[in-house]
């Protein structure tokens, strides 16, 4: 159960935060610990070379007030010995590598390469290195560098000191930055948990509140902070989420009875119609009207069946496009000729306007059934009066308009004609046997060939529906 509890413990996002802070922190602390010792050790080294340089021009000085005397360089090498600090060894020898004078303490460090200093000072002119004495746990710091004195031969000066009091400082440091290192990860630690908490602590509020939002509840909103940062964006996508499930649940909602209502009217008619017909024994012909009359029902009610499939798939994005070049004169030309026979049926005055070939990028049976639907509401809507249809281009785009004299839409009803099964007049639309889908189809079909429908209608004056589509380039 320990483990169980453990495991969860070190999923939780707080606790992976402030583990990720505290080896950040640690580590950095070791990158910026490690490169302030390597700096204060640099500087010591630089500050330790400065002073072997200014003593080894108080030597030349002193060579130069006592020339060929070794009673300067005794008095220079007491002056030295009696420094607690950074003790001075020296040494003069000439080009040759013979020894013209060597301070005490220097002696033991003869057998460690300095034969060859002469070498290296005559390539460099000054020469720096560490020597390391037999009986001498740390290093000693030597320079060395050519000296032509005003009376006599040229001659190699090397002077060192002991490198204890740096390594000595070095050791100091090290162990301060030994004992701060922790304080400085433990306080880190401390201010990653509480920046961890605190930034996460939204997150809980965004939790408690959306499992508590149901389908019965999406009126409910998150509450922003207020701060503009990418929590209150969080927020804001989630609410905007939550709006457009809203939106979806209500037309589920209104499609389901819509739907329920469009069905159940012709079901019931048909079923009394029905009972009419067995109520009691009529003729053969009663009997064929009849049938003829359910026919006329079924084929409505397949067509609705049909057009609301055609939906449901677009609306679960499961249609897919069948795109290639369409001659959309000739289409046009093709449905006007079917529909121009129905408008003349009905005494209609229909004309048709297409210019010189005109291609665009869709599917055919979907932009068919497009104009198809725009001209037979054409049709059902214009009890008197006369249909044009016409086709224009541009650069860009291509037009079809569908303009006629009929009913006409009401200003206040325009913005909603294109809302499934939504009619302006109910009882009109049943004599015509319209379901209110053929616009809301139209619109769809359009839209997914990334163009646009337009609207403008006068009461009793007429309607005008333009589609504008994206032409092909030859």
């Amino acid at each position: 159960m320990s483990l169980k509890i453990r495991g969860r413990s070190l999923r939780r996002t707080d606790i992976k935060l402030t583990l990720w802070y505290i080896l950040i922190f640690l580590v950095s602390s070791l990158i910026i610990c490690g490169f302030l010792y390597l700096r204060l050790k640099h500087q010591l080294i630089k500050e330790v070379d400065l002073l072997l340089l200014d003593e080894t021009k108080e030597l030349k000085d002193f060579m130069v007030r006592y020339p060929n005397d070794l009673k300067g360089l005794k008095i220079f090498e007491e002056i030295e010995k009696s420094k607690a600090y950074y003790p001075l060894y020296f040494q003069i020898q000439d080009l040759d590598g013979e020894i013209l004078f060597i301070s005490d303490n220097f002696k033991g460090a003869r057998s460690h390469g300095i034969d060859n200093v002469v070498v290296k000072v005559k390539e460099n002119r000054v020469f720096w290195e560490d020597i390391y004495f037999p009986d001498r746990r740390r290093p000693f710091r030597f320079v060395a560098s050519l000296f032509h004195p005003p009376a006599g031969s040229p001659v190699v000066i090397q002077m060192g000191t002991s490198l204890r009091f740096v390594r000595k400082s070095l050791s100091n440091f090290k162990s301060n930055l030994l004992m701060a290192i922790p304080i400085m990860v433990l306080l880190g630690s401390l201010g990653g948990w509480i920046l961890a908490r605190r930034s996460l602590s939204p997150i809980g509020y965004v939790v408690s509140k959306t499992q508590n939002i149901t389908s019965q509840n999406l009126s409910e909103r998150l509450e922003p902070r207020g701060t503009g940062d990418e929590m209150d964006d969080l927020i804001q996508t989630i609410n905007g989420m939550i709006a457009r499930l809203e939106g979806s649940f209500k037309r589920m909602a209104e499609f389901t009875a819509d739907v329920s209502h469009e069905l159940k009217t012709p079901l019931c008619a048909m079923r009394g119609e029905a009972e009419v017909l067995l109520s009691k024994t009529r003729n053969i012909e009663e009997y064929q009207e009849g049938l003829v009359h359910f026919i006329e029902q079924f084929d409505h009610l397949n067509r609705m069946i049909n057009d609301l499939i055609l939906l449901s798939k677009s609306d679960a994005s499961q249609i897919e496009l069948k795109m290639e070049p369409v001659r959309l004169d000739l289409l046009i030309k093709e449905v006007s000729g079917l529909f121009q026979i129905l408008a003349g049926q009905k005494g209609l005055e229909w004309t048709t306007e297409t210019p010189e070939e005109v291609r665009v990028m869709g599917d055919k049976g979907l932009l068919q059934q497009l104009v198809t639907n725009l001209m037979d509401n054409a049709i059902k809507y214009t009890p008197k009066g006369s249909i044009r249809v016409s086709l224009r281009k541009s650069q860009e785009k291509v037009f079809i308009k569908i303009q006629d004299t009929g009913v006409g839409i009401p200003r206040e009803e325009q913005g909603n004609i294109f809302r499934r099964f939504y009619r302006v007049d109910k009882s009109r639309s049943r004599e015509t046997g319209g379901v209110g889908l053929g616009l809301n189809i139209a619109e769809w079909i359009v839209h997914a060939h990334q163009g646009r429908i337009e609207v403008e209608s006068e009461l009793n004056r007429g309607s005008t529906f333009t589609v504008s589509l994206p032409i092909l380039k030859i």
